[in-house]
C-alpha cells in the first residue's frame, strides 16, 4: 500500500489485536501515518515514512489509546513515532521486504496497467 500527500484519513485501527501493518508507504502524509485506537494492538513493521512528521501514535482526537509496537522502519526526513505496550502474535507466517525498499517496491507496482495477473 502507497499513501501520498494524505490529509484526511490515514491507517486507525480500532479493537482489533494483533492489526499487521507492514511493508506500506507513507509519503508526506499531513495528519500522521498510523494511530492505534480503542485498545487495538497495532504491530508497525517494515515501513518506509518518507516526510511524515507524525508516522505513528496512540490514541487519536476522541478516541482512547491501542497499543502499538514499532519494529524494523525506515524514516526519511520524518519524526521517530510514538509506541508503548504490546501486541498478540501474528497468527500467521509472513515474510518482510527491507524496509528500506519499500518506496521502490510500491512505486514500481502501483498505478493502472503495473501489475499482471
Amino acid at each position: 500500500m502507497g499513501q501520498a500527500g494524505n490529509t484526511v484519513r490515514s491507517t486507525l485501527p480500532r479493537f482489533g489485536n494483533p492489526v499487521h501493518v507492514f511493508n506500506n508507504y507513507y509519503d508526506s502524509n499531513g495528519g500522521y501515518g498510523v494511530a492505534s485506537t480503542e485498545n487495538a494492538g497495532v504491530l508497525v513493521e517494515g515501513n518506509y515514512f518518507d516526510n511524515v512528521d507524525d508516522p505513528y501514535h496512540l490514541g487519536e482526537g476522541d478516541s482512547g489509546p491501542g497499543t502499538l509496537v514499532a519494529r524494523n522502519n525506515h524514516f526519511v526526513n520524518s519524526g521517530s513515532g510514538q509506541a508503548g505496550g504490546s501486541v498478540r502474535s501474528i497468527p500467521y507466517s509472513y515474510s518482510l521486504d527491507a524496509a528500506s525498499s519499500v518506496k521502490s517496491i510500491v512505486t514500481a507496482g502501483a498505478g493502472a496497467g503495473r501489475i499482471q495477473v
